[in-house]
């Protein structure tokens, strides 16, 4: 599976199904898939989306083009505005507690957060964070 974050706002979304198989500008999050991801949604929301309730809302598309095309999952907007506001300090405490202590510099789940927590950060008002997901689980 393939997972790219990317900005756009909501009228931007069909356009980029038209594209075919190719993500949108963004970034590739490499070792996550939208259901791990609730548990980091759950972690930068201090609990206000619990995992069970995250997981459902990563792994309903917003679109998608086809049982077998990519497909496009929004992230909620209280995580996007914890992740766009959080400071170093916290972020290192989310990534502890992501990986239970067994995060390394650099591995998949350090580069994914510091990837969503710089998208969230630039993102304009207009605008959500999303994943792009194609290929199998």
């Amino acid at each position: 599976m393939r997972v790219h974050a990317f900005l756009a706002t909501p009228t931007e979304l069909p356009q980029l199904l038209d594209g075919g198989t190719a993500p949108p500008p963004g970034t590739l999050l490499s070792g996550v898939d939208p259901v791990n991801l609730a548990s980091l949604v759950e972690i930068v929301t201090g609990g206000g989306i619990a995992s069970d309730a995250a997981t459902p809302l990563l792994e309903e598309p917003v679109l998608s083009a086809g049982p077998r095309g990519p497909s496009i999952h929004a992230l909620p907007e209280e995580a996007v505005e914890a992740l766009g506001n959080a400071d170093p300090a916290e972020r290192a405490r989310w990534m502890e507690e992501w990986t239970g202590g067994n995060g390394r510099p650099n591995d998949g789940p350090e580069r994914a957060l510091e990837a969503l927590v710089e998208l969230a950060a630039r993102r304009s008002p207009d605008q959500n964070l999303y994943l792009w997901v194609a290929g199998g689980g």
